[in-house]
């Protein structure tokens, strides 16, 4: 196992500088294996231990446990002790994916000082990971597994089992702490690993190594699939600093559309299922999908994307000269009777006397209206007013609004309102210029 170990390493690492690894070790069987390679193979590493303090005392045992090891005594130990559940709480996150982030937070705090970061998954975890991802419908890409390597992380005992790793510390006397968790089955993976793969390995002893097999050679099919769907998008999709364009038209006539128009949206957040409905309507012009991050608009030639506006605060202004600070230049007037306007849209003129402070500025809401200048006091929806003047949804996402006691004195940029005109009764005014 030593020189399979070795050899398998070296493949991943592929330099004949020296390496400086850092391993992550908790004390159960398979970290302190992996340790205890590493050691006899006479390489150059420290150790990292996090203590999450869920287990009561039993989590202050494995710390010292690991201090203790006799064949890392002459390696740096690094240990680092998080308040998990205060830190869970509120976060709406499992504790387990609080301590998963927690601990390649450390690791990435810690990495400018290794080459190689390693943990000691296993190829039990990549079959359990494999059958959760199946589960839980994950399609091509979850059936990858674990990767060997990512980036600075590696993992270099996925090519043994975890009745291999536990031959080994039974053939070399070494001690492990057992985590009494893992054989509860509240959590999903237990149930994988004490339920179901038994049941497998009825039918085929050997399951753990072929599910390793199978491992690679989906991932090699996968990285082919993933080189020819990017030609194919490469083919329909084109972006500009507004949106992404899928040509719609095209992609209506081949068989693979679905699985196409998945894989590309996908990447802004949306499902599988947005992807059939908005084939199934695909005559429905106009029709509208959110995912969390943005919004996708149908059309019969065309699906465009968008990113989803982000909420801004209102900003307050006290006074005309806190203008200057957001990027206007203000003038202020005594109305003489005549003024040249500017017909230039990112020019204000406005009654000074109609202007009541302290005045806002936000994002325009669905629900708005004003009173567009020339249309004598009829009130429009600024969404409506948008349609109109055919303003895309990235644009309008960006437009803000000038308002004054709740009432919408300019759309910035585009209209200003007819109740804060200068008339004949003006007796001075500002010129508010968008720089």
């Amino acid at each position: 196992m030593k020189t399979i170990f070795f050899n398998n390493l070296h493949r991943l690492i592929s330099t004949p500088n020296p390496v400086k690894f850092l391993l992550a070790v908790s004390g159960g069987k398979d970290s302190t294996v992996m340790a205890h390679l590493f050691s006899v193979c006479n390489l150059d590493f420290d150790i990292a231990h996090c203590n999450f303090h869920l287990r009561e005392e039993d989590s202050n045992d494995d710390m010292n446990f690991v201090k203790a090891l006799p064949f890392i005594q002459n390696q740096k130990i690094r240990i680092k002790e998080f308040d998990t559940l205060q830190i869970q709480k509120n976060s709406g996150k499992s504790i387990e994916m609080i301590a998963r982030e927690l601990r390649y937070k450390w690791f990435e705090e810690l990495s400018s000082e290794y080459d190689y970061i390693c943990t000691a998954h296993h190829a039990n975890d990549n079959a359990e990971t494999l059958l959760l991802n199946l589960v839980r419908g994950t399609g091509y890409k979850g059936i990858n597994g674990i990767p060997e390597k990512n980036g600075k992380i590696l993992r270099p005992m996925l090519i043994f089992s975890s009745q291999e790793i536990a031959d080994y510390a039974e053939k070399h006397n070494i001690s492990y702490q057992v985590d009494k968790t893992n054989f509860s089955e509240i959590y999903q993976r237990n149930k994988i690993r004490h339920s179901v793969l038994p049941i497998l390995e009825q039918l085929n002893p050997d399951l753990i190594h072929t599910i390793s097999r199978d491992i690679q050679n989906f991932n090699q099919q996968y990285h082919f699939y993933s080189s020819q769907l990017k030609i194919v998008e490469n083919q329909i999709v084109s972006k500009n600093d507004s949106f992404i364009e899928i040509d719609f038209e095209n992609l209506k006539k081949r068989e693979d559309r679905t699985l196409i128009l998945f894989n590309i949206i996908n990447q802004y957040g949306f499902n599988a299922s947005t992807a059939e409905n908005i084939l199934i309507t695909e005559d429905e012009s106009g029709k509208k999908f959110y995912s969390s991050t943005n919004i996708l608009i149908k059309d019969r030639a065309f699906l465009r994307i968008y990113p989803l506006p982000t909420e801004e605060n209102e900003i307050i202004v006290n006074q005309i000269e806190d203008l200057h600070k957001l990027g206007f230049t203000t003038e202020f007037h005594t109305y003489s009777g005549k003024i040249d306007f500017e017909k230039d849209s990112s020019i204000l003129y406005v009654d000074a006397d109609k202007l009541i402070f302290p005045l806002t500025i936000r994002n325009w809401k669905e629900g708005d209206w004003f009173c567009p200048i020339g249309f004598e006091g009829k009130k429009k929806k600024i969404s409506d007013y948008f349609i109109n003047k055919k303003i895309d949804i990235y644009q309008k996402s960006k437009i803000k609004i000038l308002c004054s006691n709740h009432q919408i004195v300019w759309i910035i940029g585009y209209r200003s309102d007819e109740r804060f005109k200068i008339t004949s009764s003006t007796i001075s005014y500002y010129k508010i210029i968008e720089r």
